[in-house]
């Protein structure tokens, strides 16, 4: 990887830790001022969850034995286990951003499981990618959810009952933009997932030849995937409502 484009990935990588830092902090406020003791228990526990479910998955990934640039064969099995993996997580995904209302959560729970998700699969194939490839998953989740949560949060400042002059229309319009947010955060999830089983299926070497090809078949393959993960993840979530009563 050359070392302009590791500047530029560490950079945007950066930028968006800053932007996860600040939304945690704004909520961790909100919560001191109902109790200095709430605070300190947040940060407690978002301490527990990041070293559990973000830094620990990643020292997985980081002492796992480098992938040959010439790849390794996938056999249907794997491939069905990985698209598997993939689905569950963007499904996953979905539900839990589409729920929450909240940015810090949203960035926090989707960078979180899409680590976990590259550590499914390659534990799964016993292989991880090159540094550079990490390094570019893990920065389009992070961004991915910086400018999701950003974009979510600014449609809430807009009143679109107010806006069109329509009364009533508000409870629809949360609804959409929750589901809208649940469905961009899990389309990232579906791309990540495709992207790193690829990468350990093609090789670094093939992969760089035929990246752009690889990317627009991703993409294709993301949307083609996304509509049956949206109504897997909305039935899954109106059945666990139900037995809850």
């Amino acid at each position: 990887m050359k070392k302009r484009t590791i500047i530029a990935l560490v950079s945007i990588l950066l930028i968006a830790v800053i932007c996860i830092i600040g939304n945690i902090i704004t909520v961790a406020e909100k919560v001191s001022e109902m109790s200095p003791w709430l605070g300190y228990a947040f940060y407690a526990i978002l301490l527990v969850l990041t070293v559990l479910y973000i830094l620990w998955p990643t020292l997985k990934i980081i002492f796992t034995p480098e992938l040959k640039p010439a790849g390794e064969e996938i056999t249907p099995e794997e491939k069905k286990e990985a698209d598997e993996i993939v689905k569950k997580t963007a499904r996953s995904i979905f539900v839990l951003t589409s729920i929450s209302q909240n940015g810090a959560l949203d960035i926090f729970s989707s960078l979180s499981m899409n680590i976990s998700m590259i550590n499914k699969i390659v534990e799964m194939r016993g292989k991880r990618p090159s540094f550079g490839q990490l390094l570019r998953l893990y920065t389009r989740v992070a961004a991915s959810s910086v400018l999701i949560a950003s974009a979510d949060e600014a449609l809430n400042e807009v009143n679109l009952g107010e806006l069109l002059g329509l009364s009533g229309i508000n409870v629809t319009a949360a609804i959409f933009k929750s589901a809208t947010n649940g469905m961009l955060n899990a389309y990232v999830a579906l791309r990540v997932g495709m992207t790193t089983l690829r990468y350990l299926e093609e090789g670094s070497e093939a992969f760089k030849r035929n990246r752009s090809a690889i990317r627009k078949e991703v993409r294709r393959s993301a949307i083609k995937k996304l509509p049956l993960v949206v109504a897997t993840g909305v039935k899954d979530g109106v059945f666990g409502v139900k037995n809850w009563f």
